[in-house]
């Protein structure tokens, strides 16, 4: 009679790489993330989602300065009814991702790129995950300027990263160069809304799905993804 390995019989389960396309100052971008970190824990027994958060601005074209938010969405949609179905739509999406924001509550919308910046050496440090979620509740939450650069750079020292390495990585042009390149790059792939999820760097979708839903469209992106999910 064979004997069995118990190191055969415990299999990790296989890694998923998720490029996470998004912008800090997309309320949906907010809502997506945090679904994507539930559903993460709803599927640690089928995969080890990896995420990686990328860079996309949805208004490249927006002042350093930044501009007033309200005004801002007031002429991008005058519909008032309009406005209120959409604030509506994400205060019911968040509740399904587990938590609750206000999308009215910031009045400033900064130029993303050194948030980006910020995003993008927080990945190098290993602290990406905990940087981005700390940006986007700077925002959202405590209306933080996230285009100024003292501010991100708290926000980089409360993530765990060096504060003075952040602050020469968000005056470093080449960084600034890097950034806006990979966001053009998934504008010219045909990224035209975020959150944008990308598997495996193969296939992927777009939108804030419900954690439920968000697992199934994983799924079968694994599934069309060549080696995952296979046995050898």
């Amino acid at each position: 009679m064979s004997e069995t390995n118990e190191t055969d019989e415990i299999k990790e389960p296989p890694r998923l790489l998720v490029d996470i396309v998004s912008d800090p100052v997309c309320p949906w971008c907010y809502v997506g993330l945090k679904a994507f970190f539930q559903t993460r824990d709803m599927m640690a027994d089928e995969f080890q989602l990896l995420p990686r958060v990328r860079a996309y601005q949805l208004n490249p074209d927006t002042p350093l300065e930044g501009v007033d938010r309200v005004a801002y969405y007031a002429k991008k949609f005058p519909d008032e009814e309009q406005r209120a179905q959409m604030i509506h739509a994400l205060k019911a999406a968040a509740l399904g991702a587990g938590f609750t924001f206000d999308p009215l509550k910031p009045t400033h919308l900064p130029n993303t790129l050194k948030a980006h910046q910020l995003i993008r050496l927080a990945h190098f440090d290993g602290a990406q995950e905990r940087l981005a979620l700390k940006l986007y509740s700077a925002f959202w939450d405590d209306c933080a300027d996230i285009g100024d650069v003292e501010t991100l750079v708290k926000i980089a020292d409360a993530a765990g990263l060096d504060a003075d390495n952040a602050r020469r990585d968000l005056s470093d042009e080449k960084s600034a160069a890097e950034v806006k390149a990979e966001a053009e790059a998934f504008r010219q792939a045909g990224v035209t809304g975020v959150p944008t999820y990308i598997v495996n760097e193969r296939t992927g979708f777009s939108g804030a799905l419900p954690p439920a839903r968000m697992a199934d469209a994983l799924r079968q992106a694994a599934a069309q993804t060549q080696g995952v999910g296979k046995s050898g």
